[in-house]
Parts: structure tokens; sequence; C-alpha cells
């Protein structure tokens, strides 16, 4: 099921903060460009939407497959106290009764307003970040980029003299204009991928802040 937490993955050689593609009750596809050596044994923390504590699973690394351009299975060996029980709940089909809206809009995103820079492969311009969730942003912008590509960007959060940096996959481009949606915001939603724990700590912090003073937008896909 295609589900978007953030994910801490430690390795052998590294620690990375990033977020996920998809997620069944035993396995994990990563969003990440350093992939681990297949079947090495990884520790992650899931950062799941039930409102409790991070979510902490032993793991291993899958054979790499012909095409990995969306990141690298994991299977999940075993999980810690009711974490298999948190996870199945969450890839449940819901209820029929209940209205289903898309079923990987799970982490909660916020209006904001942060300056930010984009660096992709041909271009480096500034923009602004205008809602933001623990998996990712919208940025308006009218640069074109290529869905699926990935980007540096270094975000400007407030409270903090220093930017951070993160890697982001393009998951959609927004047009506007009278042939799109006309109310629309020019721009593209990031997802984040390959951070590390001072980019975690920094955007979980000023989550924290903005929720207390305003509600959230929705839910978000990133």
């Amino acid at each position: 099921m295609m589900i978007v937490v953030p994910v801490r993955l430690a390795a052998h050689d590294r620690v990375t903060q990033t977020t996920s593609r998809e997620l069944t009750a035993s396995s994990l596809l990563v969003a990440s460009q350093r992939r681990p050596r297949a079947k090495e044994i990884v520790a992650l923390r899931l950062y799941l939407p039930d409102s409790r504590s991070p979510a902490g699973v032993i793991g291993q690394i899958r054979d790499q497959t012909p095409d990995e351009s969306a990141g690298f299975w994991v299977d999940l060996l075993e999980t810690i106290g009711g974490v298999g029980e948190r996870i199945r709940a969450l890839v449940a089909p819901p209820a029929p009764a209940k209205p289903v809206h898309s079923p990987h809009r799970l982490t909660t995103r916020y209006p904001t307003s942060i300056p930010v820079a984009l660096e992709t492969k041909r271009s480096r311009f500034a923009a602004r970040a205008i809602d933001l969730s623990s998996g990712g942003a919208f940025v308006r912008c009218r640069e074109p980029m290529d869905v699926g590509s990935v980007v540096v960007m270094k975000l400007l959060v407030p409270g903090h003299e220093d930017v951070v940096a993160v890697n982001a996959r393009i998951v959609h481009a927004t047009e506007s204009g009278w042939r799109h949606a006309p109310w629309s915001e020019a721009g593209v939603g990031l997802q984040f991928i390959d951070g590390d724990d001072a980019f975690r700590s920094q955007i979980d912090r000023y989550l924290e802040r903005i929720a207390s003073s305003t509600g959230p937008k929705e839910k978000s896909s990133r």
C-alpha cells in the first residue's frame, strides 16, 4: 500500500532520515538514494501517524532489483513491543462504511512561508515553501522540474540561523492559468529523502510550534 511516513534508517556505516514509499505488514519500500548492502540488517524507526512514540523495527535489505528508482525494499524481521499490531492496523483496509480518502495521505501539513533554495541538475533558484509536513513540502515556483527527479532542498526554518538541507523527490507539479486550475498555486510537491537527524529535529520542532498556533491544512501525501 502506498503510505508515506518519516523513517529513520541506521545501517552499519550511516544513519539517514528519509520517508517511505510503500508499507505492508511485513515490508517497507524506503525512498532513498543511499542503498545499504543486500542482506544487511538495519534498525528502523517509523514515525507512524497514531500519535504514539516512533515504532522500532529490525529489518533486512532485499536483493537489488533491476529498477530501484523509487528506493529499496526492507523486509521487517522483528518489531519491538506492539509495533507489529500498529503497522497491521495502519495498512488494514478501511471499513466500507467510513469515507475513504487517499490511503497514503497520512502526515498532516500546515500552511507556512519558509524561504527555500532548490538545486537541480540544470539550475539553482530561490523559492518559498507554502505548506509543510513531516514528510515533505509544497514549494511555490514557476521553474519547470521533472516529476520523479531528485533535487537538493535547503530550508531556512524560522528560529534557526543556519539552513537545513535535505534531498527531495518531485512527486507532482502544478501549473496555473486558464488552461489549468486557475485557482491553484504554480509549484511542486516534494517528498523528503536522505536527510539527517539534525534535519528531522528542526522540522519536527517547527511543526510542533506551528501546530499550537494554527490548525492543519489537510492530510498530505508527502
